[in-house]
């Protein structure tokens, strides 16, 4: 009989429609609610339900919760230059940044600055504004590590840049921008923007937010709810807003508040800001070892297992990726092959064959995602029915 995974950790709630017996390994793409968080959410939800637009009482009240919950999310990120603009989701906040600030200040310039590799939610974005409103954008290639050279930043900055957009962590290699190099350098030109999508990044690696003009991060990947997320930005920058209506947000973001998503999103933050991640680095370990010894069958795509130990990204050389996802899955092992929000619409990793020209490894790469409740029996587990099924499945 084939190894069946039963280990389970407290996040590890997730149910197939077969089998409780289930080991997460795609916190990347989503991550099992935080009963804390929920509990949270749930008490909000009951006792602060007025509008905060509303001219009474408890909307009042309501308003001054909500400006103290915004000011504790600033609070936790060390950031108190910054406002936060709360938004239902990342895809939401990088289309807030990208086209509020290329249709705000598109008087100094219409040249933007991006990479290959970008989350979908940020490619789509400089696409439309390039196909469709005129803009010139730049597209930074990225090297065999999967981050971009400094050197071709600064080769691509031009009098009519306004804006550069480059995420901290890869979604799905890991890979780690040097952000703080960027930072540094976009800093030289006053009137360029830097946003930085940090989904990937919060709670896993370390960042110094205060330096970044604006930054998006959303809860669901941490333990948080889908729907609670936010665009961090300087309080002097103005965004064109993409919804029309009653000005909140302070006139960038239009629609009723939910005060109790933005309370659910700062218990979110606060909770991953304390984070040890001692966990995911043995797991990540027990499992790149086993691939670095087996270069016969595997390709490893994450360079940076140390530096981010929650994505580890390979390739299979002799076998099809679909296949194997399948057979994990069958096994109780949940793992993707590219970005979530990517994988319905190509058959290969456009971020995989940014970084190595390689259709073959781009079509087969798999990635794995971890979190602190992950254990190294988990990986041990994975080990044992990864080498079952590449040893079962015909060429």
């Amino acid at each position: 009989m084939p190894f069946t995974a039963e280990i389970m950790s407290r996040n590890q709630v997730v149910e197939s429609n077969n089998s409780k017996n289930t080991i997460y390994f795609d916190y990347a793409s989503s991550s099992p609610t935080n009963p804390e968080i929920l509990q949270a959410y749930n008490d909000k939800v009951k006792n602060s339900f007025a509008n905060p637009s509303s001219p009474h009482r408890l909307a009042f009240e309501a308003t001054h919760q909500l400006d103290e919950i915004k000011r504790e999310t600033v609070h936790i990120l060390n950031c108190p230059q910054h406002k936060l603009i709360l938004t239902s989701g990342a895809t939401e906040a990088n289309n807030l940044a990208i086209k509020g600030v290329a249709f705000h200040y598109q008087n100094r310039g219409k040249h933007l600055i991006t990479a290959v590799n970008e989350h979908p939610s940020v490619l789509e974005t400089f696409r439309q504004l390039e196909h469709s409103f005129g803009f010139e954008v730049t597209y930074l290639p990225i090297n065999e590590k999967g981050v971009i050279n400094l050197d071709d930043l600064i080769a691509a900055i031009k009098p009519s840049t306004i804006l550069v957009s480059l995420m901290a962590v890869n979604n799905e290699t890991g890979a780690i921008n040097p952000i703080e190099a960027i930072a540094k350098e976009v800093k030289k030109h006053p009137k360029i923007i830097f946003h930085v999508d940090a989904v990937q990044a919060f709670g896993k690696v370390n960042l110094l937010y205060q330096n970044i003009d604006m930054f998006t991060i959303t809860a669901h990947k941490l333990g948080g709810l889908k729907g609670c997320a936010g665009l961090f930005l300087k309080k002097q920058i103005k965004l064109f807003p993409l919804l029309s209506g009653g000005g909140q947000e302070e006139g960038m973001r239009s629609g009723t508040n939910d005060l109790a998503a933005a309370y659910a999103f700062m218990q979110t933050l606060k909770i991953a800001s304390q984070n040890k991640n001692e966990n995911a680095k043995k797991v990540n370990r027990i499992i790149f070892d086993y691939l670095s010894k087996h270069s016969d069958e595997f390709m490893i795509n994450s360079t940076m297992c140390e530096a981010n130990p929650y994505i580890l990204n390979f390739s299979l050389k002799k076998k099809k990726a679909s296949v194997v996802v399948e057979a994990l899955s069958l096994r109780g092992f949940m793992v993707s092959t590219k970005s979530s929000c990517h994988s319905q619409t190509s058959e290969e990793s456009y971020v995989i064959y940014a970084q190595t020209n390689d259709h073959h490894r781009a079509q087969n790469s798999i990635r794995l995602s971890f979190s602190n409740d992950n254990k190294e029996e988990e990986a041990q587990a994975f080990i044992q029915s990864l080498d079952e099924i590449i040893k079962e499945i015909k060429q």
